[in-house]
């Protein structure tokens, strides 16, 4: 469990003693959602090499179903599906490696960063400071921030998770303590972890020359089952990630009961997309059976004392655009 206030820390506890055991079991049957993914993309790009003008439609098929596979790879990195070390990371790897994402930058940026520090400066997934208010973070945050400063442009909003990864790859091989502005926070890299990282984004480059192959190797059937593909994969992941983490102050204290937001789905989304959205119950327990998510709901109505935040995707999604653009950072620093 990482780092959280006593209240939210006692919380916890009596949370996690109304669950059966099971709740924090590996739930290997993920593994039959990801062959179906994988049967799922495996149809689109044949059915596109055959039929190119199915392209369009074979973009949004693609592209929901990396995300889900997406959705799946975060579950696995917190060993919640396998926990077997060698196993996981080939599963990380297969998933991330379809959406792009390098399974090591992952872990250092979402797990071991993100997840420690969510809702204050030295979290990568939050949005610009007042004190960082330049030319290049207005012009980035007016195209992929939601706020009430900026048009409701919503295709470049949604394309966000597609920059962010840009901008995040691209820091890993910026020499310490550098970084580009528009990245928030920069985690401390390894060298042998760039070296890594190095290796797996020339494997994915492989991978997407398999795609090419795939789709009969015309530039036309693959700008729409991977470029485009991700755009739409990167919607769906952003308008829970934005909803989930935009509406919440920024303070100097990690709580994942004030720093994070579940919101609303209908069930049938939730049952696709394995309970992404809940995603303050996640950042309490990370490694738990996502299927026991809305029990962890139910028991946190119960136990936060009204500390936790729950609303409806839609409405979370219309305060976003009442939000500023740059953000203070709310209450005293440690020590002062």
């Amino acid at each position: 469990m990482e780092s959280m206030n006593l209240s939210t820390a006692a919380c916890v506890r009596r949370v996690r003693a109304s669950l059966p055991p099971e709740a924090f079991q590996p739930n290997t049957g993920r593994l039959w959602t990801v062959a179906i993914h994988a049967a799922i993309i495996g149809v689109s790009y044949a059915t596109v090499r055959r039929l190119p003008a199915a392209g369009p439609i074979a973009a949004l098929v693609i592209g929901h179903s990396l995300a889900c596979v997406a959705f799946i790879g975060h579950e696995a990195s917190h060993q919640a599906v396998v926990r077997n070390r060698v196993a996981r990371y080939a599963l990380e790897f297969l998933l991330f490696g379809l959406n792009m994402v390098p399974p090591t930058m992952w872990n250092r940026l979402h797990n071991l960063t993100h997840h420690h520090h969510a809702s204050t400066p030295r979290d990568p997934d939050r949005p610009f400071l007042e004190a960082e208010r330049s030319p290049s973070t207005t012009w980035y945050a007016r195209l992929f921030y939601p706020s009430s400063e900026r048009p409701k442009r919503y295709v470049l909003v949604l394309c966000h998770f597609v920059t962010y990864l840009g901008r995040n790859i691209a820091t890993v091989f910026y020499p310490d303590p550098q970084k580009p502005a528009i990245v928030t926070s920069k985690p401390a890299y390894r060298p042998r972890e760039r070296v890594i990282i190095g290796v797996e984004l020339l494997l994915m480059v492989a991978l997407q020359y398999g795609v090419w192959v795939a789709v009969g190797r015309s530039w036309a059937n693959y700008l729409w089952v991977s470029p485009v593909a991700l755009c739409v994969t990167s919607a769906i992941l952003m308008a829970y990630v934005f909803t989930q983490h935009f509406l919440n102050p920024i303070t100097h204290d990690h709580d994942p009961l004030g720093g994070t937001t579940s919101v609303m789905v209908p069930r049938v989304i939730d049952r696709w997309h394995g309970y992404f959205s809940y995603h303050t119950e996640h950042h309490l327990f990370p490694s738990m059976n996502t299927d026991y998510y809305p029990a962890v709901s139910e028991a946190l109505k119960r136990e936060s004392g009204g500390r936790y935040q729950q609303l409806p995707i839609s409405e979370a999604w219309r305060r976003l655009w009442q939000q500023r653009m740059f953000r203070r950072v709310e209450g005293a620093a440690p020590g002062e």
